[in-house]
């Protein structure tokens, strides 16, 4: 999938679009297919505010896109992990895999729930629908070849099928990578504004002072995502990711601080303990980063790098990790 150039990481009206590169792009979807709409009650206005219809709406589609981006782009990597991608099955493989399976069901349940509600979107809707064209291509495309591989067919036929079929797959495969792009540009557009305005609406409220903090970290963590997206130790822009980094840390002290003199408040949010030690442990991998760019110690010298990433202390995989397990814990909480 594209080096999802972008893909999309988003979670409902909680600031949280970022991109990445090849080597880390299933990580980026591990945590975040739970995309929650927390409505009226998480950005405490009223039912009239217009952007309360717009939130439920782009949750849909952050859902359908977090669900089977997730699935699509583990289905592609399983295939090449084994398959070459530009000669495709040459029958001289080490060992022959097969084509991951592409769940979408929910997906579209989701896509069509949300091309009916309001507001209207037309450039969004006209994205939407040719993303959901895009995948009902790919998915008959995909499981006939999973099945093939799935059946131990290839060893009937000297994978002469699956040499006929790479080519189909892979062009569907990026005929899809493109409509991603272009719906994915579009939500993370719209949700990042929605969430700008969010953040606005809580900083007037002081009966809202802790959800405002929660949220403020939680987008200055985003700041700090943004510019995780490299492939290489020389790619990352330190002067820019330690202001970041310290703009996270102090997101994180005033909201320790405000939950220590309001313990009773805090009490209130369940696991919100929880969150906050996520927070903590996203603070951390985004230091061994840092100390990796100051040391000039290249992450991808280390040997679990491509098999998994996420364990790599410094790793910008690890940092987008421990950032879905924040993610998911922002989630959780209900203010």
């Amino acid at each position: 999938m594209r080096s999802i150039g972008t893909a999309l990481v988003l979670v409902m009206c909680a600031f949280t679009a970022m991109s990445g590169c090849d080597k880390i792009r299933a990580i980026k979807k591990a945590a975040e297919g739970a995309a929650n709409s927390q409505g009226n009650a998480a950005t405490g206005q009223e039912a009239a505010d217009p952007d309360d219809a717009l939130s439920e709406k782009l949750g849909e589609y952050i859902y359908c896109l977090n669900y089977t981006d997730k699935s699509v782009s583990g289905s592609r990597k399983y295939y090449l992990s084994w398959a070459d991608e530009k000669t495709g099955p040459t029958g001289k493989e080490r060992y022959v895999g097969g084509v991951g399976s592409i769940d979408s069901d929910m997906c579209i349940k989701s896509l069509d729930k949300a091309q009916a509600m309001p507001p209207s979107l037309p450039e969004v809707q006209a994205a939407a629908t040719a993303y959901k064209a895009a995948l009902l291509e790919l998915i008959p495309i995909a499981s006939t070849a999973e099945k093939y591989y799935k059946q131990n067919d290839y060893k009937d036929d000297k994978l002469a099928k699956g040499k006929q079929m790479h080519a189909p797959l892979m062009a569907a495969f990026a005929k899809f990578e493109t409509a991603d792009k272009t719906f994915d540009d579009l939500v993370t557009r719209m949700n990042e504004d929605l969430g700008a305005r969010q953040l606005q609406k809580l900083a007037k409220d002081p009966k809202n002072r802790l959800q405002y903090l929660a949220k403020l970290a939680m987008a200055r963590s985003k700041d700090l995502i943004r510019l995780v997206d490299i492939g290489a130790l020389k790619d990352l822009d330190a002067a820019k990711y330690q202001a970041a980094l310290e703009s996270v840390e102090k997101a994180n002290t005033d909201l320790e601080s405000y939950a220590t003199s309001n313990k009773a408040e805090v009490d209130k949010i369940s696991l919100f303990s929880s969150y906050l030690g996520d927070q903590e442990e996203f603070i951390k991998a985004g230091k061994e980063l840092m100390r990796r760019k100051r040391d000039n110690k290249d992450f991808n010298k280390e040997s679990a790098s491509e098999s998994s990433p996420e364990s790599v202390d410094g790793h910008p995989a690890q940092v987008i990790d421990k950032y879905n397990h924040m993610i998911n814990s922002s989630n959780s909480l209900r203010f």
